[in-house]
């Protein structure tokens, strides 16, 4: 059945876009033996029983960060499928808003979505940015949130002034590229030189490396900071500190595609390594553009397509049949927060009137998926692997295979709550001192 807002059962992550449906889509949902069953005047009880639970999606499906919300809903969409729509006996309804990447944008359709559609709880969002302006809406509406796209401001799942009672986060926080700094240090590497997003993201995701390299006895000699859909990174490689070790990148979106290619054009590949924390730059569907310019980046990510596990190659052979390509970490996100949506729903047998007992629920859940182990904190943070990729060619492509593993790494890795809560000072003033070492390791 499809009408002027809804799209057919079929849609796919491309349909969304803006040029599929002017930057929206609602997916109407219904099980398929529900449907059968009205079509033939034969009620289904169950179907009629309850009204379709409402999940209201907010993704980047234009702008700088598209493939990474096409990704993401791709995810979604595999899991939702493949439990048949539905959660137990509690049939679910999909609705989509393009939040454009852009903060006010994100607010205005999470607004829609709850109030004007009723959508019980909200999902997707990769911008960090866009999710510290939902975090609020969500908490001062108690509508319970769950991170399912990329989205990793610490502070969203830590104590303190942004902590939200309605959010948990499937996905990940800038705080995990620790672990990159601890394979960075042990690789041998003392000094490294930084370029990173200049966003609120951006800017967490090197303070974490920066912190942890400091502590184990590194030092970063030099930050260089690009703005969002930077053209042309140039002016950063020319300026490069060339007595560094290596080269430790953030530059998610068309802006990592870039970096790689002009990194690679400048002769810089085979004499400064790189680390690219989240693999912006080695992203699965740049690595075909790419080519040989890829071979031999590292990245630090928590998934890898070439992990060799059941849920992973299920997962990956059905990515494929839609989106012709490798999934990266979105798509795997995605699915990791459909799974976890459906279990809790289950688990509060289909009322989420309760909205805390619901959260609960949601921080209680714990199952295999294609990132490997997934479970959650006390404060709704996903605790889950991580790994150090390297490209290689396999069967003549270039892909991430995986070359260290970093078991159960949470938020606060390699602290507790409480050793890292005595830190002075936070990623946010410290844009311009991740130099300084004394400073990012400074006690309260």
């Amino acid at each position: 059945m499809t009408s002027r807002n809804t799209v057919p059962f079929d849609v796919t992550a491309a349909a969304c876009a803006p040029e599929g449906l002017a930057h929206r889509c609602a997916l109407r949902v219904v099980a398929a033996a529900s449907v059968a069953a009205l079509m033939f005047g034969v009620p289904n009880p169950a179907a009629l029983a309850a009204d379709p639970i409402k999940i209201g999606i907010l993704l980047p499906l234009s702008g700088n960060f598209t493939e990474n919300g096409q990704q993401t809903l791709t995810g979604l969409k595999i899991y939702f499928d493949q439990v048949g729509n539905k959660a137990g006996n509690y049939p679910l309804e999909l609705l989509v808003e393009d939040a454009q990447g852009k903060p006010d944008v994100a607010v205005t359709k999470a607004r829609k979505l709850v109030q004007g559609e009723g959508a019980q709880v909200l999902t997707g969002i990769v911008s960090s940015g866009v999710a510290l302006a939902v975090n609020d809406y969500s908490r001062e509406n108690k509508v319970p949130l769950v991170l399912s796209g990329d989205a990793g401001a610490d502070e969203l799942t830590m104590p303190g002034p942004l902590a939200n009672p309605y959010l948990v986060r499937t996905s990940q926080n800038s705080r995990i590229m620790a672990v990159g700094a601890d394979w960075a240090y042990k690789k041998g590497w003392r000094k490294v030189a930084m370029i990173g997003s200049d966003y609120a993201g951006g800017v967490g995701v090197n303070y974490a490396f920066a912190q942890e390299f400091c502590r184990l006895g590194g030092r970063i000699t030099q930050a260089e900071w690009a703005p969002i859909g930077t053209p042309d990174f140039g002016p950063y490689l020319t300026n490069l500190d060339r007595t560094a070790d290596a080269v430790v990148t953030f530059e998610p979106g068309a802006d990592g595609l870039r970096l790689a290619r002009q990194y690679s054009e400048f002769g810089l590949k085979s004499k400064l390594p790189v680390l690219d924390l989240y693999a912006g730059l080695v992203y699965e569907p740049n690595l075909s553009q790419l080519g040989d310019a890829a071979l031999g980046i590292y990245s630090a990510l928590f998934y890898s397509p070439m992990l060799k596990t059941p849920e992973n190659e299920r997962f990956v052979a059905e990515f494929k049949k839609r989106m012709h390509s490798l999934p990266s970490n979105e798509g795997p996100n995605g699915y990791v927060g459909a799974h976890a949506i459906v279990d809790a729903i289950k688990a509060v047998n289909g009322d989420l009137s309760d909205k805390m007992k619901f959260i609960a629920a949601l921080k209680a859940v714990k199952f295999d998926s294609p990132k490997g182990l997934i479970s959650l904190d006390q404060y709704g943070q996903v605790i889950q692997s991580m790994y150090i990729r390297q490209v290689e060619k396999v069967d003549g492509q270039p892909a991430n295979v995986p070359v260290a593993t970093y078991k159960n790494i949470d938020q606060f890795w390699p602290y507790t709550a409480a050793q890292f809560a005595s830190f002075k000072y936070t990623y946010k003033g410290s844009k311009d001192s991740l130099t300084d070492c004394a400073r990012l390791l400074a006690r309260k």
